[in-house]
C-alpha cells in the first residue's frame, strides 16, 4: 500500500474498519443524452440505487429498464436481471483486458 492510500484508510479507521464492509450504496441520477443517441428508450426513472462490492469485481444498478430489474456486472458478463435474480439478458465478456 502506498504511504498516500495508507494514511487516507488510517485516517478513515484503518485497514479492519475497511475489510469490515462488503459494499457500498448510493443514489444516482441519471439521464442525458446517451440512450436517445443510441436509438434506445430509458425508463422514466431518473434517480437510481448504486451497489459496488468492495472486496470483488462487482457493481449492480437498480432499476434498470423496469421497476423489478437491475444490472449485475462482473469481469465475466453483464447481465439485466429479475430481482429475484432471474436473468432477462446477459452478454458473457471474454476480454482479457478487464480481468
Amino acid at each position: 500500500m502506498n504511504k498516500l492510500l495508507a494514511q487516507i484508510v488510517d485516517a478513515h479507521g484503518g485497514i479492519n474498519r475497511w475489510k469490515g464492509y462488503e459494499k457500498v450504496e448510493a443514489t444516482i441520477v441519471s439521464g442525458g443524452g446517451f440512450f436517445p443517441l443510441k436509438s434506445l428508450v430509458q425508463d422514466s426513472e431518473p434517480r437510481r440505487r448504486m451497489t459496488v462490492w468492495l472486496h470483488e469485481q462487482r457493481s449492480s444498478v437498480q432499476p434498470y429498464g423496469g421497476p423489478d430489474q437491475r444490472t449485475m456486472f462482473t469481469p465475466q458478463r453483464i447481465a439485466i436481471e429479475k430481482l429475484d435474480s432471474t436473468i432477462v439478458a446477459t452478454r458473457e465478456i471474454h476480454s482479457p483486458a478487464i480481468r
